[in-house]
């Protein structure tokens, strides 16, 4: 009897010691029923107050691939979440054309995702507001934007 207190304290104390996923996976070790339901009830307490506490945030992977798109031509900088989920890079991306503004001889083109691309060469007919755009990687990490059958090199601003 002694011994169950020491082991149920013991496994009660590594559960709060613990990420809350981990003292969830944990419970399964359990081998008593009535313990192991106990530990899975203050496991899933506790991730359910992470949860709602923003400590943890549980997203799927639909929500993670878009995530991963609308970075798409950013700075690469590998983000742990996309490598752990095994998301590659995408190689080209569709967008919806919100805004186009001159800038010198070149084009700011606002998409919808809240990206800003900004073309590195001149386009002899810019692209009009509503237009899909199709924006590949490019050679050399440039990306290329085609759009009612033309295209122009472009760079991602934000």
């Amino acid at each position: 009897m002694i011994f169950e207190m020491l082991l149920g304290s013991s496994l009660a104390l590594a559960e709060e010691a613990q990420p809350p996923l981990a003292a969830l996976q944990a419970c399964r070790a359990i081998a008593e029923d009535a313990a192991r339901l106990a530990c899975f009830d203050r496991a899933a307490a506790a991730f359910d107050s992470a949860v709602k506490e923003k400590s943890v945030v549980v997203v799927d992977r639909a929500t993670l691939k878009r995530a991963r798109e609308r970075q798409f031509g950013m700075a690469k900088r590998e983000d742990p979440v996309f490598t752990e989920a095994k998301l590659p890079e995408p190689r080209r991306l569709q967008a919806k054309l919100l805004s186009v503004q001159p800038a010198g001889a070149f084009l700011l083109l606002a998409v919808d995702g809240g990206g800003l691309w900004q073309t590195t060469e001149a386009a002899l007919a810019p692209p009009r507001p509503g237009t899909m755009l199709v924006i590949e990687k490019g050679a050399m990490g440039g990306y290329f934007i085609s759009y009612s059958g033309r295209g122009v090199r472009a760079r991602r601003l934000k």
